[in-house]
């Protein structure tokens, strides 16, 4: 006889891949709340209970669940799986999706997700920490150890995979595996072909160019939680990019008190003096005009993704920019700005000893996420306020991975590098960019 209280297996089945949907779309809502910037990203997968996996994983389009792993493990720690949604969201994101045939397959998948895992923990969001670290204490314990052996910065899936490839982790590949496994990356297969792999890396390559994101991470260069470190520069290397002809296009005419010792007379000047005693025929000139800069906004990148040499660098670049008198009249104003994805310090230079004063004791602040708004945002007050009256040019020292803004302001904009690097590509078409070939 029927029992009519029980119900087919399919229904079950359809309500727990109701409910594991569910469970991804709320996921999502929180992380929206927690990372907004990444809203074209959330809204570009959908989600599909598949019989393909034991676990959950993505192809780029998909995030592909099986329900009873997903309605567990969400039982266990709604946190584990909040993380792990973002997991997979950045796996599409830096494009580990489309494996690349020159790398070992089991390296490449550990690679990537230790990359995209120490992303995470460097947010330090407590809505992304499980509720049993990693699962076990030995695990928690084996990916401190991995992110002490990356120096505490972000690293790229490559980057880390060469690591693993020549044994530099403390750990066994088994043991990080166990420590970092997430996600099923059996789904990255489907995209072998070059006509799927070219449509999904398209898409992601749009919605990365809107987000801001490059290959370093969210806390690397689009992170919204504010950076407390603070770091001393011991000294301040030379540069060996000559700025003098850049700064040149911004340059502006003025007349400026000092001798002009190119128009002086020195045959009428010496008669004077030599026959009326202290009185000279002719004066030296007290103006002379001049082509150069009154003001200057200089940007330093302090986020994560720039390690302290880095940051060393871009002050040396500054410090190459500012030395040089011919690019500035005597009273100027510069204004340094130390930005991660918040105004961390500014410093206003109207002079040469005033530049060498503050190189003395530079401290930088910030090593959070990268948003270069703030900076154009704070220029805009600036002016608003009329601080800032004749600006032409805005300087900005990074690696290229952040937030950049929608529009093109009322000045000219470089983004100067120190090398040639994948975030050169995210800068906006109105804006400069530039390598101090060094």
């Amino acid at each position: 006889m029927h029992n009519k209280n029980s119900r087919p297996d399919n229904e079950i089945l359809l309500q727990q891949q109701k409910l594991g949907i569910k469970i991804l779309k709320n996921c999502r809502n929180e992380l929206y709340r927690l990372f907004p910037y990444l809203d074209g990203a959330f809204a570009s997968v959908a989600y599909q209970a598949s019989d393909k996996t034991t676990r959950i994983g993505t192809d780029g389009n998909l995030f592909c669940f099986s329900p009873d792993f997903l309605l567990a493990a969400y039982c266990k720690s709604p946190s584990a799986i909040r993380r792990g949604y973002l997991h997979m969201l950045l796996h599409c994101l830096y494009l580990h999706i489309l494996p690349d045939q020159k790398y070992q397959e089991s390296y490449w998948n550990l690679a990537c997700d230790i990359a995209v895992e120490q992303i995470i923990s460097r947010e330090n969001r407590a809505a992304l920490e499980p509720d049993l670290p990693c699962g076990s204490t030995e695990s928690f314990h084996v990916r401190q150890a991995c992110f002490k052996e990356t120096g505490g910065s972000s690293l790229s899936a490559e980057e880390i995979y060469h690591m693993l490839i020549t044994r530099q982790f403390p750990c066994t590949p088994a043991e990080l595996e166990q420590a970092f496994l997430f996600d099923d990356h059996s789904f990255w297969k489907e995209n072998l072909s070059p006509e799927k792999a070219a449509c999904i890396r398209r898409k992601w390559d749009k919605i990365r160019s809107h987000t801001g994101q490059g290959h370093h991470g969210i806390s690397q260069n689009a992170g919204t939680s504010i950076g407390t470190q603070e770091e001393e520069i011991a000294s301040l290397h030379k540069s060996r990019y000559n700025y003098r002809r850049f700064l040149k296009r911004f340059a502006v005419p003025r007349e400026e008190a000092e001798l002009d010792t190119e128009s002086f007379d020195y045959i009428s000047y010496t008669y004077g003096m030599e026959h009326y005693g202290n009185l000279p025929f002719i004066e030296p000139l007290e103006y002379r005009e001049g082509n150069k800069l009154e003001e200057l906004v200089i940007a330093i990148d302090t986020s994560g993704s720039c390690s302290a040499q880095t940051v060393q660098q871009f002050l040396a670049e500054t410090y190459a920019i500012l030395e040089e008198k011919e690019n500035f009249f005597k009273k100027m104003k510069v204004y340094l700005i130390q930005c991660d994805c918040f105004i961390q310090d500014v410093a206003v230079i109207h002079s040469e000893e005033e530049w060498k004063e503050y190189g003395k004791n530079v401290k930088i602040h910030g090593r959070a996420g990268t948003d270069f708004r703030p900076v154009f945002q704070y220029i805009e007050e600036r002016q608003k306020q009329k601080e800032l009256r004749s600006l032409k040019a805005l300087i900005y020292f990074t690696d290229g991975d952040g937030i950049y803004p929608d529009s093109k302001p009322d000045y000219e904009t470089a983004f100067i590098f120190l090398k040639k690097t994948k975030g050169m590509e995210l800068v906006p078409s109105w804006a400069v960019r530039l390598i101090a070939d060094l």
